[in-house]
C-alpha cells in the first residue's frame, strides 16, 4: 500500500457519526411535535423505538469507523492535525464527504456481505468467466499471469482475481474507498466478525420500520485467511493508491488483463482512459469491461464548478461513439453483450437502481 495525501484525510468516521447523529437528532425534535391524536394511530410507542434504534445503528457505524482509522497504521494521515484536529485547514466536513461516506458503507455490503452476492455475479461473474476463458493461469509466480483492475473500491474483484491464480493489482484514487479496503483486507477479521448498519441513511421506501436500522455483518470471508502465506505458490495481491492515469503513466506493455468494473464512466473524459488501457496491456491481451455510461462529473448546478475542476472538464460520449475510439486506438472487440446489474441496491428497498451495462472484451492488437 502507498500512503496518498488527501485533503478530507480522516473525514469517514467523523461523518459516519457525526452526520448521522445530527438526523436523528432532528427525527426526534419533529417526532416530540407530534400531536397526541396522531401518534395515538401508531404503533405503541413507534416513535420512541425509530429514535432510539437510529442512535444505537449510529453508534453501530461510529464504532466501525474507529476500527478503520485505528487499523489505518502507516497508510493514512500521521498526525491529528491532519484529521481535523487543532490547526487543520479544514476542520468541518463538506456535503460532499457524507455522501462519500454513505456510498463507501453501501459499497461494503456490495463487496463483503453475504447479501450482496447477487450483485458480484452480476458484476464481477462476467468479468472473472472471461478471465479464465482468455487468460491462462501460470503455475509458477514467476510466471502468473498480471492482471490490472482501476477502479477497485474496496477490493473484492482484485481478491477474486488473486484468488483465482493470477498476480492481480487494484488501484483506487478515493482516500474513503482506501481506508476502509486497508482495514476489510488487512485487519485479520473473522467472517461476519464486524457489524454495520448500511441504511440508516435511507428513510424513503421501507417495508418494514426496522429495516432502516437492520444491520448486516461483514466480511463473508476471510480476507486475511484466503491471502496468507501458507497457500503453495503464494497468492499474489497487491493494491496501488492514486489517480489511474498518473499512477500508471510510466508502464507500456505490462499487463496480461485488465478488467474494468464500472470505471470507464469516472474519468472526465473516457478517451483517455482507452488510451491508457490500450497501452498498458501487452500486445494480443484483453481489456474486460462490464458497466453502465453514468457519467460521475456531469455537473449538476453551478456550484459544482467550484468545487473540482474535472467538473469543467467533463466530456459525455454515447457508446456508438465510445466503440468508434476503441476501435481507433488499436482494440479488436470480440464481445459485446448488455448485461443487467444493480449497484449498491438495498434489496429490502422499495427501490433500486437497474443498469443496462456494456460488457465487451477488446483485444490489444499485436504490433505490426
Amino acid at each position: 500500500w502507498q500512503r496518498p495525501s488527501s485533503r478530507c484525510a480522516g473525514v469517514p468516521p467523523l461523518c459516519a457519526e457525526n452526520g448521522t447523529n445530527a438526523a436523528s437528532s432532528r427525527r426526534a425534535g419533529a417526532a416530540s411535535r407530534l400531536d397526541e391524536a396522531s401518534r395515538a394511530l401508531l404503533p405503541a410507542n413507534a416513535l420512541e423505538h425509530k429514535v432510539a434504534a437510529l442512535r444505537e445503528a449510529v453508534a453501530t457505524n461510529g464504532a466501525f469507523g474507529r476500527a478503520v482509522v485505528a487499523n489505518q497504521g502507516h497508510f493514512g494521515p500521521s498526525s491529528a492535525g491532519e484529521i481535523g484536529g487543532p490547526g487543520a485547514g479544514r476542520s468541518r466536513p463538506r456535503d460532499a464527504d457524507y455522501g462519500k461516506v454513505r456510498s463507501t458503507l453501501h459499497s461494503v455490503v456490495r463487496e463483503w456481505a453475504a447479501e450482496g452476492a447477487t450483485e458480484r455475479a452480476q458484476s464481477y461473474g462476467p468479468l472473472l468467466a472471461e478471465l479464465e476463458r482468455l487468460v491462462p493461469q501460470l503455475a509458477t509466480p514467476t510466471e502468473r499471469s498480471r492482471v490490472l483492475v482501476p477502479g477497485a473500491g474496496l477490493g473484492r474483484l482484485v481478491f477474486e482475481v488473486a484468488a483465482a491464480g493470477y498476480g492481480a493489482q487494484g488501484n483506487e484514487f478515493s482516500y474513503h474507498m482506501l481506508l476502509v479496503s486497508n482495514f476489510l483486507l488487512n485487519a485479520h477479521l473473522g467472517v461476519e466478525s464486524i457489524p454495520l448498519a448500511p441504511y440508516v441513511d435511507q428513510p424513503s421506501n421501507q417495508r418494514r420500520a426496522a429495516d432502516r436500522t437492520r444491520v448486516v455483518r461483514v466480511p463473508d470471508v476471510s480476507p486475511m485467511e484466503v491471502l496468507s502465506d501458507l497457500h503453495d505458490p503464494p497468492l499474489d495481491f497487491s493494491m496501488a493508491a492514486g489517480e489511474f492515469l498518473e499512477v500508471y503513466e510510466q508502464q507500456v506493455d505490462a499487463w496480461d488483463a485488465v478488467l474494468t468494473s464500472f470505471f470507464l464512466d469516472t474519468a472526465p473524459c473516457a478517451i483517455d482512459y482507452v488510451v491508457a488501457i490500450h497501452r498498458l496491456l501487452k500486445p494480443g491481451r484483453p481489456w474486460i469491461n462490464l458497466g453502465p455510461l453514468l457519467y460521475h462529473w456531469v455537473p449538476a448546478s453551478p456550484a459544482d464548478f467550484d468545487l473540482d475542476d474535472r467538473y469543467a472538464q467533463s466530456l459525455e460520449f454515447a457508446w456508438d461513439e465510445l466503440r468508434t475510439v476503441i476501435l481507433n486506438v488499436g482494440f479488436d472487440i470480440l464481445k459485446e453483450e448488455w448485461r443487467t446489474a444493480n449497484y449498491t441496491a438495498n434489496h429490502r428497498s422499495m427501490m433500486r437502481t437497474t443498469y443496462d451495462c456494456l460488457f465487451f472484451t477488446a483485444v490489444k492488437k499485436p504490433t505490426t
